[in-house]
């Protein structure tokens, strides 16, 4: 989708959700430069719970897009069948493909799109729930919570200027996911400040399709003394546009990236991406002021500026990549009771990918089990790497002859599941070979989990001095070394206390303070000539 938002081409829906039962109408607003035979139009239907073809694809229809207006009417409904249809102003689509099966759902998903007819490439594309009902619609707006008043961050300590509007712009916007999440909690701290801010993104949770607005709008939003802070965490084909943007100030948070190294056996696309995204760093130096999630992405950072003999800001600001409230921080005093609690377990909490090395967690494992045979792992998180997945069941099953029920595999779940894996885990194991911070490190310190983690730059800065590090992977060895450490009470007392500190120490700098200090510093304050 590279041309996506500069090319002149747009198909808007301007509601934000369609229902069946007040009558499934909608509008479009077609912005083009001018109405041609070389761009048409694709109104898709999916089922919402289920969006792949063909199981779960109502259906797609084709229009001239020379037969319609640049604001043309249309509906959806369900034909004699119980089928859902479209009907745009009374013009025939010129082309058409519909399920034979009826998809029998009250949830679905409206797709306008806009296509070159001579490359097929997608111009532009607007995403619609579609709910037969409003107690659907209410039930699915309710995944994310709209109240901004809470959890309460930061408190204002400058006044922005009333005219002045912040905004947020990330790749990828998604709940549960790092980036997504502070980007919503800055959102949501702004919006307590009586803050002007708005949320921009290519890819996002369609629940929020009424916060975040598409992406390819943000050149139309932006004003002279606006302010845009961007997340850059992944290769982004737009960002070329962005750093040319004139406004107030740009400012870029840079959450690091994997290099591309770690992911080529089992992730070859995303460790081109990621190749391609270190090519992109030197764009940062267009923007007026940068930040980062710690001081070895902020090295990284300034090293990648300075061999491209970039202009460099005074100062990048490190600042936590998540907003902790006041009612999060009651993690800080556990009433968890850490010995003798059954058998041991590992934990590990993050993306199945392979620079994580999953697979020397399980070989932990192996080691441990020799020591205490009751032992398990379990690990939380989604694998969307059938390759490296595939990988890990048979160093498992074939490499270690681990049983079955020695590793628990959990995938997503939700917060109170995760709250209670927390409870239940004995230590948080990461052999991580890269991090930007390491977020479920700060997690398991804050609840009170043992912490045993690969050393690696960020997330030594991130443990302090709490926690254990280690700087090889000889499994036998550090299998004893644990064993040794969780069997003495009062060693793993000292350790924990000591990770209750640093969890304190680190969980008062996330309130947000960070961000409203980069609001609140003018771009001339802080830029090198």
């Amino acid at each position: 989708m590279s041309e996506l938002g500069f090319s002149g081409l747009s198909a808007t829906v301007k509601e934000k959700e369609v229902v069946l039962d007040h009558g499934g109408t909608f509008s479009l607003s077609l912005s083009v430069e001018e109405l041609t035979s070389g761009v048409f139009l694709v109104v898709d239907i999916y089922e919402l719970d289920n969006p792949v073809h063909p199981d779960g694809h109502i259906g797609w229809w084709r229009y001239d897009i020379n037969q319609l207006a640049h604001h043309p009417q249309g509906k959806l409904y369900r034909d004699e069948t119980g089928k859902v249809r479209p009907a745009i102003d009374g013009v025939t689509p010129i082309d058409e493909w519909r399920n034979e099966c009826l998809i029998d759902t009250r949830r679905m998903e409206l797709l306008v799109v806009l296509r070159s007819s001579i490359t097929n490439a997608i111009l532009s594309v607007d995403r619609v729930p579609v709910m037969q009902s409003e107690q659907d619609l209410e039930k699915f707006r309710s995944g994310f919570d709209r109240n901004y008043r809470t959890p309460r961050y930061a408190p204002p300590h400058y006044v922005l200027p009333s005219h002045r509007n912040v905004h947020i712009v990330s790749s990828n916007v998604f709940q549960r996911d790092a980036v997504g999440n502070l980007c919503l909690g800055l959102y949501r701290m702004l919006r307590q400040h009586q803050i002007a801010v708005q949320l921009f993104s290519e890819n996002f949770d369609l629940v929020m399709n009424d916060v975040v607005n598409r992406r390819e709008l943000l050149a139309s939003r932006v004003r002279p003394d606006d302010i845009i802070i961007y997340f850059f965490s992944t290769y982004d084909g737009s960002l070329d546009k962005l750093a040319e943007m004139e406004c107030h100030c740009k400012i870029g948070y840079f959450h690091g990236i994997t290099p591309p190294k770690l992911l080529q056996v089992f992730d070859p696309e995303l460790s081109a991406q990621c190749a391609k995204a270190i090519q992109q760093i030197p764009l940062l130096a267009k923007f007026d002021r940068l930040a980062t999630n710690s001081r070895a992405n902020a090295a990284v950072l300034r090293a990648s500026l300075a061999s491209d003999s970039c202009r460099t800001p005074l100062e990048i600001d490190v600042i936590p990549p998540k907003l902790v409230s006041e009612e999060e921080s009651r993690f800080l005093h556990p009433t968890k009771i850490t010995a003798g609690q059954g058998p041991t377990k590992l934990l590990y909490v993050g993306r199945i990918k392979s620079h994580k090395r999953i697979e020397d967690i399980l070989y932990l494992l192996s080691a441990y089990r020799k020591l205490e045979p009751s032992a398990q792992c379990i690990i939380v998180g989604l694998s969307d790497n059938p390759a490296y997945r595939d990988y890990l069941s048979w160093v498992q099953t074939s490499q270690l002859n681990l049983p079955e029920d020695a590793v628990v595999w959990l995938g997503s779940i939700s917060e109170d599941e995760l709250a209670r894996v927390y409870e239940a885990a004995t230590v948080y194991v990461s052999m991580s070979e890269h991090e930007g911070f390491c977020l479920p490190l700060l997690e398991a310190m804050m609840r009170n989990v043992f912490v045993f983690a690969y050393d690696q730059p960020a997330v030594r800065e991130t443990a302090g001095l709490a926690g254990v590090l280690f700087g090889n992977k000889s499994f036998d060895d550090l299998a004893r070394q644990l064993h040794f450490m969780l069997s003495d009470p009062e060693i793993q007392e000292r350790i924990l206390e000591a990770q209750r500190r640093r969890a304190g120490d680190i969980i008062s700098t996330m309130d947000g303070r960070g961000f409203l200090e980069l609001l609140a510093i003018t771009k001339e304050a802080r830029i090198s000539a």
